[in-house]
Formats: structure tokens, sequence, C-alpha cells
């Protein structure tokens, strides 16, 4: 694995377990980097969303944990994400505004 492929698999790994923590909140859909945004999608079929006062589209908190559980420990990705197309500074970014 080339060092830009760690750096990718790295932020997203990051992210993803950025989920899982308890104190995660509600999360827009347009704030999902958009590489993962088709695999939240297809795992929110059927599943309770609602949209806030300026009408985006959230997520709910359990929702996103139960969906990066299910990438990280589960089925993974429906489609192979290759890492090289991975925007690292994007993840990093999602994952620092979730920690904050």
């Amino acid at each position: 694995m080339t060092s830009a492929s760690q750096a990718a698999y790295q932020a997203l790994r990051d992210y993803l377990n950025s989920l899982l923590s308890p104190t995660h909140p509600d999360q827009a859909l347009v704030e999902v980097p958009a590489a993962l945004r088709p695999s939240l999608e297809a795992f929110m079929r059927g599943k309770t969303e609602y949209q806030d006062e300026a009408g985006r589209r959230m997520i709910y908190a359990h929702d996103l944990a139960a969906w990066a559980s299910d990438l990280i420990h589960g089925a993974g990705l429906a489609t192979p994400l290759p890492l090289a197309t991975v925007d690292v500074a994007a993840l990093r970014a999602a994952t620092w505004r979730q920690a904050a």
C-alpha cells in the first residue's frame, strides 16, 4: 500500500470511527463526504430521516453509527471505493467537524 493509500484508508477509518461516538449529533446528508453518500443513501432506504429548518435531509446519529459499524465490521461498501479517489482533506475536515 502506498503512503497516499495508507493516508486515505486511515482518514476513512477515522471518519467512520468518529460516527460511532456516543456524543455524535444528527448530521445533514450533504455533510457526509461525497464518496460515501451513495452507500449511506442505500443504507437509509426505509429508515426515518427528517429535514432541518434549512430543508436539508438529516440523518439520526444512531443510524449514522449503525451505518459506520456495518462498513467497518460488516458488509463494507457495496461498490469498491478506490483509495486514490478519496479526498483525504475532506474526510479529515468532516471528522474534525464532528469532534467539535
